[in-house]
């Protein structure tokens, strides 16, 4: 079997400031922007035209997926949200169902298609687990049988045909037939098993050959893994707590990670350029 390479980048940051949870990284090609979360503070955060400002309420943000010209869905805490536009007050689509106090949203993003998918995370990790959900026209928010305590790793092909996910405390990656058309899916199955690596996987991307590119958390790395499922790359990254990982920019080849806090300081939002591009984010159009 081929092993992967070890890759070190010059990564810097992206922005000055720390973090408590820097989740959810995405390159907002409407307004050619980076944006990304800050869970605990219910913080959304952009960096546009080098300056950077944040949205913040009073309920914990999970991820975000972009929505018309300069709107987004927010899955939080008590559920899932529009934003009509960055200083739109925001209005709530669909509540989240949950029978513990600390399940929230946490991973999600736009799938192929136009719909808004994400996974919940029991913090207590007892009673229910976290679950994926996706929302369909008309705001109705459809549960998938895929669980975890910490669902994360939502991420696409570039034909839109092949869902990802991990499940972090298991350290798996699946992978599931997708149609954008319809939003039907099937069954998961094993793509990749990250124990050998250091840490577990968080949040990922996919690059414009396919691969799927997973923050390490706790691993203080990234590792890129091939279409059949074989890890090609195994990045450094200078923080505790890689929790997602990101390819956009102005010529696509940006890398940003974030970062949670851990023992070194504060979460971090970094970058360094690479020799993939990433693949155009799509919108969210059922609403």
């Amino acid at each position: 079997m081929k092993e992967s390479q070890q890759l070190n980048l010059e990564f810097s940051p992206l922005v000055e400031q720390g973090f408590d949870l820097a989740e959810c990284p995405r390159w907002d090609w409407r307004q050619q922007a980076w944006c990304w979360v800050n869970i605990p503070a219910g913080e959304l955060w952009r960096l546009k035209d080098g300056q950077a400002e944040s949205r913040q309420w009073d309920d914990m943000l999970g991820c975000a997926a972009m929505w018309g010209e300069d709107g987004f869905v927010l899955g939080t805490k008590s559920g899932v949200y529009l934003l009509e536009s960055w200083d739109a007050e925001r209005q709530q689509i669909a509540p989240l169902e949950k029978t513990h106090p600390r399940m929230r949203f946490n991973d999600g993003r736009a799938a192929p298609g136009g719909r808004f998918m994400a996974g919940t995370r029991n913090g207590a990790k007892e009673g229910d687990q976290g679950q994926f959900h996706q929302l369909m026209a008309g705001g109705k928010l459809e549960k998938m049988p895929m669980f975890a305590w910490t669902c994360n790793g939502l991420a696409f092909s570039p034909c839109g045909k092949i869902l990802y996910w991990a499940d972090t405390g298991s350290s798996l990656v699946y992978r599931a037939d997708y149609n954008p058309e319809t939003g039907e899916y099937g069954e998961s199955t094993v793509f990749c098993d990250l124990t050998d690596f250091d840490g577990r996987p968080d949040g990922a991307s996919v690059d414009s050959e396919g691969a799927y590119w997973v923050a390490m958390y706790s691993g203080k790395s990234v590792v890129r893994i091939g279409t059949d499922g074989v890890v090609t790359h195994v990045i450094p990254v200078p923080a505790d707590n890689p929790t997602m990982v990101a390819l956009g920019g102005e010529k696509g080849n940006q890398l940003v990670v974030t970062s949670a806090e851990g023992s070194n300081g504060p979460g971090r939002v970094l970058t360094a350029l690479v020799d993939w591009q990433g693949v155009e984010e799509p919108l969210v159009t059922v609403l």
